[in-house]
């Protein structure tokens, strides 16, 4: 079963959708040219997520600001409208191709702060949990959902070379994709997702109070000279200060940081930065990997 940070598929609904749904032709509410498409006057007042075809729901943060939203996906596009009674569009994001109807029959959504600026950027998911075929994403940015070309990557035809590379070299590649906590306080998270094939992102929040945090943001961590570690140049680290109502202050420390992550035999996550002394925060390095 794949999971993310939304609600998997309705599959109730997509039943009552049929064969039309699959074939991407399915709406929030609209199925065209089916026979079980409910007449106008039967669904008037009546409140469209009760019949509609919703695929997701999730919570976006932009700018300061937290909205409910159902997803619609279709084979080229997916629709976010509000999570109201009264059926109102909050946006559309347009993909950079149609699917085909194999892969849309896959197709999902997460929501997450990619970025680490406080706004929350999405991404699509072709294929289940342990088997991902594609990915792409879109960033936030002054009101839009913008594309990250660089975050597309299609596994079809990778999956089996890098399998066989691996096998080669006796250094089979560790899937670091997760999310990692601090196992004694509990007050550090790390974020880790694959971006394109062999490259990740990573956003660590490492809280010290209340209302103060430590944060890196990683966009291009790629395998080291072994499959069970991570290596990056390019950390921003920052902190971040709130007030008390809530508004919050970053300030940069610095840019192009370096460092590694690894995996233990253990399974944990162990972290070792060439520009912060990670080591001595707490004495603790290794992380817990939350189960999905």
């Amino acid at each position: 079963m794949r999971k993310n940070k939304m609600m998997t598929k309705n599959l109730a609904k997509y039943l009552v959708a049929g064969v039309a749904c699959i074939l991407g032709v399915c709406g929030c509410g609209k199925v065209i040219d089916s026979p079980d498409q409910p007449d106008a006057g039967e669904i008037a007042g009546a409140d469209w997520r009760t019949w509609g075809i919703i695929d997701s729901y999730g919570t976006l943060t932009a700018d300061g600001t937290d909205t409910d939203v159902c997803v619609c996906l279709f084979a080229d596009r997916a629709e976010l409208y509000y999570d109201e009674e009264s059926q109102s569009l909050y946006t559309t994001v347009e993909f950079p191709e149609r699917l085909s109807d194999e892969e849309y029959e896959k197709l999902s959504m997460e929501i997450s702060d990619y970025t680490g600026d406080g706004n929350s950027d999405i991404a699509f998911i072709v294929g289940e949990e342990d088997s991902v075929t594609r990915r792409f994403a879109y960033i936030y940015d002054q009101g839009d959902f913008v594309y990250d070309a660089a975050s597309a990557f299609n596994f079809a035809d990778s999956d089996e070379a890098a399998d066989e590379s691996g096998a080669e070299e006796g250094n089979a590649q560790v899937d670091f994709g997760g999310t990692y906590v601090e196992p004694n306080a509990g007050r550090c998270t790390i974020e880790i997702n694959m971006e394109r094939d062999e490259s990740y992102s990573i956003f660590v929040s490492w809280s010290s109070g209340a209302a103060t945090s430590s944060n890196w943001a990683i966009t291009g961590a790629t395998y080291g000279e072994t499959g069970d570690e991570l290596v990056y140049s390019d950390a921003i680290f920052y902190s971040r200060t709130y007030d008390e109502e809530g508004n919050y202050v970053d300030e940069d420390i610095y840019d192009n940081g370096s460092g590694r992550f690894y995996m233990t035999e253990g399974g944990m996550l162990g972290w070792e930065s060439d520009n912060s002394d990670v080591d001595g925060i707490d004495g603790q390095t290794l992380f817990e990997r939350l189960e999905q």
